[in-house]
């Protein structure tokens, strides 16, 4: 009898517990979490007196590297003679024996004459000259020079390098020359053509990486530069720097130019051909000029000059000091768009014969626009293009953006923006991996397309990110991190950082996922339950590719509930932080629970099936009635239940009694 009982008891304890659990269940419960942002925009306040100091030619104190670069172009052999006599500065806490600098032609593309940089020799600057011995490995395009003693921390060490470059043929790279004499459209282009000084960080120690065919190989510190430059006496050169001299001897133009404040690299282009149109922009007292083939006047006379003078003046207004006297925009021939180099911008020929739908000055205006940007966010502020190239280029392709609402607001270049769209075609197109803080060379081993990440998704990101702070704190953050990092290297952290300082929140819950995770988020909805005696309808919207991130989601999306025929009954802003379950008081019964990515000011950054489709939606929509009339079904369940246990619970103590 007793064992019975003690099963009767165990059973009925079982059915109140269950009971207890499915009331729980039907008990509208949920959690959302939300960011809240602070406007914090004080004036910028650097940790350092570099801005200050170095905006206006104050170096004082400090050490660079210097280089004198001494130039002879053979017109005929398209091939350049050089000495480069270094002064090279140890910045570095540690001792050096050799000394790395990259040869970069022999890894450009070409048409049928390959380049190349021939080392003749290197020897000592004091006389007699003695050679140093020095090693050459033209497969990663780089030199070594061996140093006859240790070179210390903050010591110093000279030698020269004696070279000649062949530029490569064709349309196509960095260097080249290409065009005819006999229709005027020959141009030599020198850039990253001499033997340029590799880079020691506390990352990688020296930065020897090969010529990059995909994104750009550039990574280097600031140096004072002097440029001397030996030409056919009918050529027109655009360099790096002021024109300090012109000596015309044996019918051939010696030109030296000088930046007078450090530069990274330096560069310059020749033709016979070019027309030249120049203005000096008051206040700022810098020279703006282009240079440009006949036979593209119609498109860049007066157009091109316009273009840069407006470019410059915003980003310097907005950013920072530009702090050298002059700025080229150079007609270059290339398969891409253009090339930066300070205070000197490579645009290409073929927007002579663009035709896309935008048209031929929108084109030459967007890459004018885009090569100016980079004074800023490469030449000022270094990065290396390597390891964080995305940084820059994601910057630039949002200011570039930036420029073109300020001076073409009809053009709603922010709405719609095409970022979104194409962000999300490639992960429906492509679906591969393309987490945008990785190297060039990750990207090509993850199967990352380098272009998209560092020119799309970068720049989608950043103008999602001023969706979500404010434009004033957007561009507050940008100015800092422009004005704290003036003449030195910073990495995405370092942008972090400054963004962190002008909201005064820590950001990680932004950066870490949108710029870290592989995949972006795929919503569904599941759980979805509307009871009819609360009108509460309580569901969950949870990310599919949850599994494949490092870190989780944390977006606004528009959570919009209709009711039968399709009427709308309610739509809100909703954080949806990866799994995030939504209680909501809706008036009538619901069909249809939609999250819409449609309007681009709500700026929905989501992974889709479909490139036609803008919206995720269901219609499992489970219907419950807690009522019993007059009463709570919960509590009756729960009232019931106790009463039962507690009556038989009695009952047997009395029979056991008995």
């Amino acid at each position: 009898m007793n064992y019975k009982i003690k099963c009767i008891n165990l059973t009925l304890l079982i059915v109140f517990i269950h009971c207890l659990f499915l009331g729980m269940i039907f008990v509208p419960n949920g959690m959302q979490s939300t960011y809240i942002l602070k406007e914090n925009t004080p004036d910028s306040k650097l940790t350092t007196s570099n801005y200050d100091e170095f905006s206006k030619g104050n170096f004082t104190g400090y050490e660079f590297s210097s280089y004198n670069l001494s130039l002879y172009l053979n017109e005929d052999s398209s091939t350049v003679e050089g000495n480069l006599t270094v002064d090279f500065y140890n910045n570095d806490p540690v001792n050096f024996t050799q000394l790395p600098f990259h040869i970069y032609p022999s890894g450009m593309q070409f048409n049928t004459r390959a380049g190349n940089m021939d080392i003749l020799n290197v020897t000592t600057v004091e006389e007699p000259r003695q050679q140093l011995d020095f090693e050459v490995f033209s497969g990663i395009q780089l030199m070594w020079v061996n140093l006859t003693s240790i070179l210390q921390p903050t010591n110093r060490t000279s030698f020269i390098i004696s070279f000649n470059t062949t530029l490569p043929d064709g349309g196509i790279d960095r260097a080249n020359e290409h065009g005819w004499d006999y229709n005027d459209t020959r141009i030599f282009k020198f850039a990253s053509a001499y033997p340029q000084p590799c880079v020691y960080d506390e990352y990688d120690g020296w930065n020897i990486d090969p010529y990059l065919l995909v994104g750009d190989p550039f990574y280097f510190d600031m140096a004072y530069y002097d440029l001397i430059i030996n030409v056919p006496e009918e050529m027109k050169v655009a360099a790096t720097g002021e024109l300090l001299d012109n000596t015309t001897t044996a019918g051939r133009s010696i030109l030296h130019y000088n930046p007078h404040l450090p530069v990274r690299e330096a560069t310059f282009s020749a033709s016979r051909y070019f027309e030249i149109e120049s203005y000096i922009i008051p206040g700022i007292d810098v020279n703006v000029s282009c240079y440009f083939l006949s036979k593209s006047n119609d498109l860049w006379h007066e157009f091109a000059l316009d273009v840069a003078v407006d470019a410059f003046s915003l980003y310097h207004n907005t950013f920072g000091d530009y702090c050298y006297s002059t700025f080229n925009v150079v007609q270059e021939y290339t398969y891409y768009g253009g090339m930066e180099y300070p205070l000197q911008v490579y645009i290409t020929e073929s927007a002579d014969y663009y035709t896309g739908s935008y048209g031929r000055d929108w084109y030459l205006e967007s890459i004018i626009a885009h090569e100016t940007a980079h004074q800023w966010f490469y030449s000022l502020l270094g990065v290396d293009e390597v390891d964080w190239g995305f940084l820059d280029e994601g910057i630039v392709c949002w200011v570039t953006d930036w420029y073109k609402d300020v001076y073409h607001p009809d053009w709603h270049i922010f709405e719609p923006y095409w970022g979104l769209q194409k962000v999300r075609q490639y992960s429906i197109e492509w679906g591969l991996p393309n987490k945008i803080n990785q190297s060039v060379p990750e990207c090509e081993i993850s199967g990352t397309n380098y272009w998209y990440i560092g020119y799309t998704k970068a720049n989608t990101v950043l103008e999602k990110l001023r969706q979500t702070l404010g434009h004033t704190a957007f561009i507050n953050s940008l100015r800092l991190f422009f004005r704290e990092f003036y003449f030195e290297i910073a990495d995405l952290s370092d942008l972090v950082d400054m963004f962190e300082i002008i909201t005064g929140d820590s950001l990680d819950w932004f950066f870490y996922p949108w710029f870290d995770n592989a995949y972006l988020p795929e919503y569904d909805i599941t759980n979805a339950v509307f009871d009819l005696a609360t009108n509460m309808l309580t569901f969950t919207i949870y990310d599919i590719n949850e599994h494949l991130h490092q870190y989780t989601y944390s977006q606004l999306i528009p959570v919009q509930i209709y009711r039968q025929f399709s009427y709308l009954e309610y739509e809100e802003l909703h954080w949806i932080n990866g799994s995030t379950t939504l209680t909501i008081d809706v008036d009538q019964l619901p069909n249809r629970i939609s999250l819409d990515y449609s309007d681009v000011k709500d700026f929905v950054l989501v992974q889709v099936p479909n490139y036609y489709i803008d919206y995720f939606e269901t219609t499992n929509i489970a219907i419950i009635d807690s009522r019993i009339p007059g009463y709570d079904l919960l509590v009756i369940i729960f009232t019931l239940s106790l009463f039962a246990v507690i009556v038989i619970y009695k009952r047997n103590h009395t029979r056991i009694k008995k």
